[in-house]
């Protein structure tokens, strides 16, 4: 019996959050995708997403209690559309690999969701000068640097031709996106407060992370997204079509 992913409406809130874009050739996009999704392109290149965010609060919409779990979540995305059937393309995030700094989201999040959750330890200092981000799972050691100081650059061989350009396009849309073993997407349409959303670019010094070590990726830019309320709808179901 095939059970639902994303069956619950959670709500919480995004109150630190950094995201890490990369490009990839498209072939090498499609062979980490289902044939049921397509990368999103720009000038013949796709797009990767990792973010490092900390979850505030993180809760069923119907629980009683205002308080919830408060976690670091960080995960692999790349951006992709799907084509329902007798509907317009629905763009979002699919999900690769999901560390977490927490072992029941993790056996939770593996039970009811289709985001490949592992535990690991995630700190996060900040001074003046620099936020050191760390992620520790299974034997890899991950780490990002972010330089408060020096202001971002457009990297020489970026794809886009300006930081503003970059910006706009990739700005993610708010879906999360699935496949089922039945062929059906599974996708999780998320509420924020667009007019909310703040972010910034920020310079990144450093950045290493082991999942990426046999891919083709290429640093684009990263944002800085200032705390906003997230609601993640129950997932809904959609008869989709191959690309």
């Amino acid at each position: 019996m095939l059970i639902q992913k994303n069956p619950l409406t959670m709500l919480g809130t995004i109150s630190r959050c950094w995201l890490f874009v990369y490009k990839t050739p498209i072939s090498d996009a499609k062979r980490f995708l289902p044939p049921q999704l397509e990368p999103v392109q720009y000038n013949n290149y796709s797009f990767w997403n990792v973010v490092v965010c900390q979850v505030k609060n993180m809760r069923p919409q119907l629980c009683l209690l205002p308080m919830g779990i408060t976690y670091w979540h960080v995960a692999y995305r790349v951006y992709v559309r799907v084509r329902p059937r007798e509907n317009e393309n629905i763009e979002g995030l699919y999900f690769l690999r999901s560390d977490c700094n927490n072992s029941l989201i993790s056996m939770v999040g593996n039970l009811l969701t289709d985001f490949n959750f592992h535990t690991a330890k995630v700190s996060v200092h900040e001074n003046d000068q620099s936020i050191n981000i760390s992620i520790a799972s299974q034997g890899s050691n991950d780490q990002a640097i972010i330089n408060k100081v020096e202001q971002p650059l457009l990297l020489a061989d970026s794809v886009f031709n300006s930081l503003d350009e970059a910006s706009q396009f990739l700005k993610y849309k708010p879906n999360g996106i699935s496949i089922q073993r039945d062929g059906l997407a599974n996708i999780t349409h998320i509420v924020r407060d667009e007019q909310a959303w703040q972010s910034k670019l920020v310079y990144v010094e450093r950045a290493q992370w082991a999942y990426f070590k046999d891919k083709n990726v290429s640093f684009e830019i990263c944002y800085e997204v200032e705390p906003i309320a997230y609601q993640w709808n129950r997932a809904k179901i959609y008869k989709c079509e191959s690309f």
